[in-house]
């Protein structure tokens, strides 16, 4: 029996190292590094991206800035609004962001709910909100989900990674500059 559980053991934990490596670099932005995998196959197929960088600030700022409607824009340069709501729980809310898609396309939005499982992860995915629906002229962006780690460092910098998928195949609004805004907008 216990060696049972040992094998066990041993096949989840390379199949978890497996699906680590499964990502490959696809740019890199100075000390931005963006990765990407597909998960499933054929038709079915989403492809998961996963950002990494460091910032030189503590996780509560980090947070903090996440949740801050009036600094979301500034981090995140292609929303045109960023709005974020109290859920029930203080380690849970909402947040819309419409991103402004140049002309011929419509807009895209999503409306997210984000929980902040421990001091170092926070996960987020799609959800509906009364307080914001779907209207004419926007594309929903739907099947959101994904999670930022967060890894101090002893330097005094926290290790961001940050990971994203989405059920469709659409073009998610470009995140290197985000991801660069991201590290500005902590700086003291």
């Amino acid at each position: 029996m216990k060696l049972t559980s040992f094998l066990l053991m041993i096949q989840l934990l390379t199949i978890t190292a497996l699906r680590a490596a499964d990502f490959r670099l696809v740019k890199q932005s100075g000390d931005i590094f963006l990765y990407e995998r597909w998960i499933g196959e054929g038709d079915a197929a989403v492809r998961e991206l996963k950002a990494v960088f460091l910032v030189k600030a503590q996780t509560p700022a980090i947070i903090r800035l996440l949740r801050d409607p009036q600094r979301g824009p500034g981090w995140n340069p292609s929303a045109r609004e960023y709005k974020v709501l109290p859920a029930t729980e203080p380690d849970h809310w909402i947040n819309y962001i419409r991103y402004a898609i140049p002309w011929p396309f419509e807009d895209q939005d999503c409306c997210l709910s984000f929980h902040q499982e421990n001091p170092l992860e926070i996960r987020f995915e799609s959800t509906q909100h009364p307080a914001f629906p779907p209207a004419e002229g926007r594309t929903r962006l739907t099947g959101v989900r994904g999670k930022w780690l967060l890894e101090p460092r002893h330097s005094g910098q926290v290790q961001v990674q940050y990971f994203i998928t989405t059920h469709r195949n659409r073009k998610l609004p470009d995140g290197r500059q985000t991801l660069s805004s991201i590290r500005t907008s902590l700086k003291p």
